[in-house]
């Protein structure tokens, strides 16, 4: 493993919350907000946004924890010196720390939502259940898409849902006490380019997740679909990107340099994967879908602003 990482360490906790996919749950909110101060500058919340951002965060880290736990539970998740990010199939992190950090991020990320809920009910249309509602969906994601939705072929339609359409639309809402159609394109440019994540991860672990019995789409469908899903998947973002520009939330100059970085980065890392296919290789383009993603979502976000 390289340098020694001692067990229940900071550096074995930051592994575990797996810190380069953070930028996913960032995004959301990021692009939630530019649309909304795009939308609406003169109401607009630099706490709320701030606290959606936390939640976001809290929910994103007990997720990550949840997975690794339950993913070595289920006996998929073997010890791997070259695979850091499983501190808890590696011993680095302890049963009873791994189920302490989930439940102080979910009770704090609760918290963060009640203040948000606080801060804006009286202004809703249904006086806050709905973020009631929204923010209950994201709490019971949180464990059934390791439990359930990621062993059923349902992950990628998690990641829609829950790093697409919840967070974006609900910050927007949040925000500005609607939802438009600008927030559904925003919503699906999150879900999809962030679900590249997912789509090469289960590409990688096809074969081992297969016959773990965690069926993932590309374990369903065939190692050729996940090639080509994880392109589409890029390609839906830019044509976002476009309706966006085509209802006049962007400039042609925000459409240029917000989508034309991100598909040269995605068609590129796209490449790597049709030439490397298999193994632990394929860790470079899991690395590079992150950095991706990033990238979009903040230049998109100043296009909205």
């Amino acid at each position: 493993m390289g340098e020694k990482i001692a067990v229940n360490s900071f550096k074995a906790w930051f592994l575990g919350i797996r810190p380069t996919s953070l930028g996913a749950s960032l995004m959301t909110v990021l692009l939630g907000a530019g649309l909304a101060h795009g939308y609406m500058p003169e109401q607009f919340s630099w706490t709320i946004a701030i606290m959606c951002w936390l939640f976001a965060w809290l929910m994103h880290i007990a997720a990550n924890l949840i997975n690794d736990v339950v993913d070595f539970n289920r006996g998929l998740d073997k010890s791997d010196p070259e695979r850091i990010d499983r501190i808890y199939a590696n011993g680095l992190i302890t049963k009873k720390v791994a189920y302490n950090t989930i439940a102080i991020c979910l009770v704090l990320g609760c918290l963060v939502g009640l203040g948000i809920l606080y801060m804006v009910w009286d202004r809703l249309v249904w006086h806050g259940w709905e973020i009631v509602l929204m923010g209950a969906i994201v709490v019971a994601c949180t464990f059934l898409y390791s439990t359930t939705f990621a062993y059923r072929g349902l992950g990628d339609l998690a990641v829609l849902l829950c790093f697409g359409l919840i967070p974006v639309c609900g910050t927007f809402y949040v925000l500005t006490y609607t939802v438009t159609w600008d927030a559904i394109w925003a919503s699906i440019v999150a879900g999809c380019s962030i679900d590249t994540l997912l789509i090469v991860n289960n590409y990688r672990d096809r074969d081992e997740d297969y016959e773990a019995g965690k069926y993932t789409s590309v374990g369903i469908l065939g190692e050729p679909f996940g090639r080509w899903f994880y392109l589409l998947a890029g390609i839906v973002c830019v044509v976002m990107v476009v309706l966006l520009y085509v209802d006049g939330a962007i400039t042609w100059i925000g459409l240029l340099y917000s989508a034309l970085p991100y598909l040269i980065l995605h068609i590129g890392s796209w490449l790597k994967l049709n030439r490397i296919r298999e193994g632990n290789a394929l860790n470079v383009i899991y690395y590079e879908s992150p950095r991706n993603f990033t990238l979009l979502g903040l230049l998109l976000t100043i296009a909205l602003w």
